[in-house]
């Protein structure tokens, strides 16, 4: 509704003017009617009148409770921000720096919050709503709402087209695209200065802790040129008796010196002495454990060579039954190539004497099938003959 009483660009009237469709005469009568209706309950809404006390009451009830919230969020903040900038003051004279640089970060956030919270709150009794300001508003944008119902219905009657409401709209859009780029530049630009503003504290901070700790420095050089000063005048003072006292000590450290270092020699001795009667027993056991291990040694050697010829006579005993064994395989194997031979031509024959048999069966019968042919045909010609004769007698 806030686009209603702006006033509206050329460009948008052109670009209303090119997609505003016309419509059919149907829905061009829906539309119309439909829009004087809601014209006639615009007006109606318009007659009806609310008292603006029983209504400011309502509202500043239900805003009340939010402003009393963020006022106890407010004195928490201040709190905060009151027992960091004390505890700020016992920070600063230690020698480390890392406490005081978290204690100033914290700082820097509390107040910001505290500084964002004071803004909300401004802006919320700011926002307490104003009864006759919000109901003159309202009647001016009802009235604008019904201006633009009025010149759609004209626009219907004669054109067909709902252009007034295309042009509306449109410049609504327009008009929040650039309230929408206002406030992200408002946003871009207050960051950036909140940035600046954070950077040039964080500078003066740094500032003052290096200017701070350049007096403490000056300080300490001043205290130790004046203790130098001091001690050296009483080191002046001294240094004679010092010398002797250093030269007696000296003495008497080198004479308790010398007779340490005597009762050293005397016990270097007698470890020498226990040195050479120790490496005496050890080279005696050294000698014994060599002896033993040499005769240990030759056993191992006779013993070595009675298992060596004991093993070269069982190799030639294996030498000779392989020897004997091979005779015996030769002889077998002669043995079973004749026995094959013997078989092979005992089955030659055999076969051979068959095909004999099976000759000698396949010739008789073929013997007796001529045979019996020859008889036959004899047979026939004595019949013949026989018939022939007959006849001619």
């Amino acid at each position: 509704m806030a686009g209603l009483n702006a006033a509206i660009s050329p460009a948008i009237t052109r670009l209303a003017a090119e997609q505003a469709a016309e419509l059919q005469h149907a829905e061009a009568a829906h539309v119309y009617a439909v829009l004087k209706h809601t014209l006639e309950k615009l007006g109606l809404v318009g007659v009806i009148t609310v008292d603006p006390k029983v209504q400011a009451q309502e509202l500043t009830q239900s805003v009340g409770e939010e402003i009393t919230r963020m006022i106890a969020q407010q004195k928490r903040l201040e709190q905060r921000f009151e027992e960091l900038v004390s505890a700020q003051h016992a920070l600063r004279d230690l020698p480390n720096k890392s406490k005081l640089r978290e204690n100033q970060a914290e700082l820097q956030q509390v107040a910001e919050a505290l500084r964002q919270s004071t803004k909300q709150l401004c802006r919320n009794l700011k926002d307490n709503p104003n009864v006759a300001e919000n109901m003159a508003k309202v009647a001016s944008e009802r009235q604008a709402l019904a201006l633009l119902l009025s010149n759609t219905l004209s626009e219907l009657e004669v054109f067909h087209k709902v252009t007034p409401v295309l042009e509306a709209v449109l410049a609504s859009e327009a008009a929040k695209v650039a309230m929408e780029h206002t406030i992200e530049h408002e946003r871009t630009t207050t960051s950036a200065v909140k940035q600046l503003r954070n950077d040039l504290k964080d500078e003066r901070t740094d500032h003052d802790d290096k200017i701070r700790e350049k007096k403490k420095l000056v300080e300490g050089l001043k205290r130790q040129l004046k203790e130098m000063k001091m001690s050296t005048a009483v080191e002046t003072r001294y240094i004679g008796k010092d010398l002797t006292a250093g030269n007696e000590a000296s003495r008497r450290l080198e004479n308790t010196s010398l007779a340490d270092m005597r009762r050293e020699l005397t016990l270097v001795r007698q470890q020498i002495d226990i040195e050479a009667s120790v490496h005496a027993a050890t080279v005696d056991f050294l000698r014994r454990l060599a002896t033993k291990l040499q005769e240990e040694s030759i056993n191992w050697g006779s013993r070595h060579d009675d298992d060596l010829g004991g093993k070269d006579r069982d190799l030639e005993q294996l030498k000779q039954a392989h020897a004997r064994d091979e005779r015996r395989l030769r002889d077998i194997e002669e043995k079973y190539r004749t026995e094959v031979a013997l078989r092979t031509e005992r089955e030659n024959k055999e076969a051979e004497e068959r095909e004999r048999e099976e000759m000698a069966a396949l010739t008789h019968a073929k013997r007796e099938e001529s045979a019996l042919k020859i008889q036959a045909l004899f047979r026939g010609y004595m019949v013949r003959k026989d018939m022939s004769g007959g006849k001619k007698g």
